[in-house]
């Protein structure tokens, strides 16, 4: 019994089954001689004493990545240096080692404000002719009006790559809005025009941020690059929906291109603007990048075929994001 006087003693961390999973799986890991002991054991420890969430939560990224190259059966080293160069996970397969960098892309739109879709509007928008995927924003407790309905469609028969219309009440209160994001390519094999496709989209303001956010932690990764391994960027996060997010600052944002030919179906064709990691000959040692969800779903993988990647570390990094078979977003 505690003195009189005296503090509790402080009581061990309750631990969730997920917890409990992948404490289990480390150790599992350590026994097949796939991860030292004293990796295991630090990085447990830096997850256990991190003392504010901005910190649990990157070193929660990392076990997650960690994870996800231990299930294909890697070989992990974990906090590595080369020449002055910090690798958060160094990860063998066979004689492939490669470099991993792993960065947290911090959740930014909560479920309740990640976009309304009436469906009254999908029913009367989803028609319209063009071949674009539109974020929607409905605030309002009120149903879209008849003539709110035909300003909308008026404006998306009009609209460009990037445009955005909003709706306001009468006292200028924003009652929703909707802003074109991409282009969506006619179905395969269809000569057709495409017709708008509308999906939920959380304040524009606050994505474009976090893009923004997601090329600083790119760049931050790049330079911690080692030399002579190839290096892995993975961004990884709460939100599966995220990936959007990562392709703009790895390839930068959609954008129209009238000095060149459209595709099949398209009034114009697509491209992309200046903004991303990979724009041009820029960070040309920036090769891979993936995108991990932190509840383990499938996730995403960049790559470059100019200059060429080497394939191993292509499909290494495809597996351990769960892409399907040969599938991967190629600049």
């Amino acid at each position: 019994m505690t003195p009189p006087g005296q503090p509790d003693e402080p009581r061990p961390r309750d631990r969730d089954s997920d917890d409990v999973a992948w404490r289990d799986r480390l150790l599992e890991a350590v026994i097949e001689g796939r991860l030292s002991a004293g990796d295991r054991r630090e990085i447990e420890h830096r997850l256990d004493t991190a003392n504010r969430p901005a910190r649990r939560h990157a070193v929660r990224a990392e076990i997650e990545v960690l994870h996800r190259f231990l299930d294909i059966g890697a070989s992990i080293r974990l906090e590595v240096s080369r020449s002055g160069r910090s690798i958060d996970i160094e990860a063998t397969l066979s004689d492939l080692v490669f470099a991993v960098h792993v960065k947290r892309l911090p959740s930014s739109i909560g479920p309740e404000n990640t976009g309304r879709v009436p469906t009254i509007l999908k029913e009367a928008l989803e028609e319209v002719p063009r071949p674009y995927r539109v974020g929607v924003d409905w605030r309002d407790e009120r149903e879209p009006e008849p003539s709110v309905i035909d300003e909308l469609r008026g404006f998306l028969l009009a609209a460009r790559m990037g445009d955005g219309h909003v709706i306001r009440d009468e006292r200028g209160g924003i009652r929703g809005f909707l802003d074109v994001l991409s282009p969506r390519p006619p179905a395969e094999g269809s000569s057709e025009v495409g017709t708008v496709e509308l999906v939920p989209r959380g304040d524009a303001v606050v994505r474009d941020r976090l893009v923004d956010r997601a090329g600083r932690l790119l760049r931050r990764a790049y330079r911690q690059f080692a030399p002579a391994l190839e290096n892995v960027i993975v961004l990884a996060g709460v939100e599966a929906s995220a990936s959007d997010i990562v392709d703009r600052a790895t390839l930068g944002g959609h954008v129209e291109r009238w000095d060149r030919l459209p595709r099949v179906g398209q009034r114009v064709a697509h491209g992309r603007d200046d903004q991303g990691l990979w724009t041009g000959r820029h960070y040309e040692r920036s090769r891979i990048v993936g995108w991990a969800p932190m509840n383990g779903d499938p996730g995403r993988v960049w790559f470059r075929e100019d200059p060429a990647v080497d394939p191993r570390v292509v499909e290494a990094v495809r597996r351990a994001m769960k892409v399907p078979d040969r599938e991967g977003d190629r600049s």
